[in-house]
């Protein structure tokens, strides 16, 4: 990942998100698991970030629909349960903006989306967000389901090959977490350098326009 730090918290202009997907998340690497098609080259970038509602399939095997989330505030990330690095850090500090969050944190739910799901089936997700004390849906879905998402949240994701290493190839990633207001609407975006301060201070006004019913 390259570039300084930003902070503050603000709306998403289509640019700003697009710039922020610039960054990819090099150092994530795929820890262990069986070779796949997948293995292939691959890449996904996308060109507008609008988000949207969305269907996948949740850590507990069920169909997730986004729009069941209505009411609430809702923190998106792209990630991967072999990620040795970024996806752990992001999840250990989202458990930590909940907390922050107090008595408000049962108005904001987090959803941890795989680019990986070749091998992130629903069980790989479970387990791994049983490390974490944070109330998040893990979810996966197929390739192309995944790469949808992808597309509509301006994320992106590389599948590079590494034949030399036991899971064969390891997956860069932008890191971006998206936050989207009550009404399904992506508001806000943070950079994986935001803190919890930061990220926090992003999700109150919109828990309050929730409870205002705006």
């Amino acid at each position: 990942m390259t570039g300084a730090p930003r902070r503050g918290t603000r709306r998403v202009p289509l640019v700003t998100v697009l710039a922020a997907t610039a960054m990819m998340a090099a150092g994530c690497k795929a820890r262990d698991a069986a070779p796949t098609p997948a293995a292939a080259a691959a890449a996904v970038a996308v060109a507008v970030a609008a988000g949207g509602d969305f269907t996948l399939t949740d850590h507990n095997a069920q169909r997730f629909a986004l729009q069941s989330l209505r009411g609430t505030v809702v923190m998106i990330f792209f990630g991967y349960s072999t990620c040795p690095d970024v996806c752990p850090t992001t999840l250990s500090k989202l458990s930590r903006v909940t907390k922050r969050l107090g008595p408000q944190q049962g108005k904001v739910k987090t959803l941890y989306i795989t680019v990986d799901p070749d091998r992130d089936t629903p069980a790989a997700l479970k387990a791994d967000l049983a490390l974490f004390d944070l109330d998040a849906l893990g979810l996966t879905g197929t390739r192309q389901e995944i790469d949808t998402v992808v597309a509509q949240y301006g994320a992106s994701y590389e599948i590079v090959p590494t034949p030399q290493s036991a899971g064969k190839y390891s997956v860069s990633h932008s890191t971006t977490l998206y936050v989207l207001d009550a009404k399904g609407v992506l508001r806000r975006s943070f950079p994986y350098e935001a803190t919890v301060d930061e990220i926090v201070q992003g999700l109150e006004p919109l828990i309050a326009e929730a409870g205002a019913g705006r």
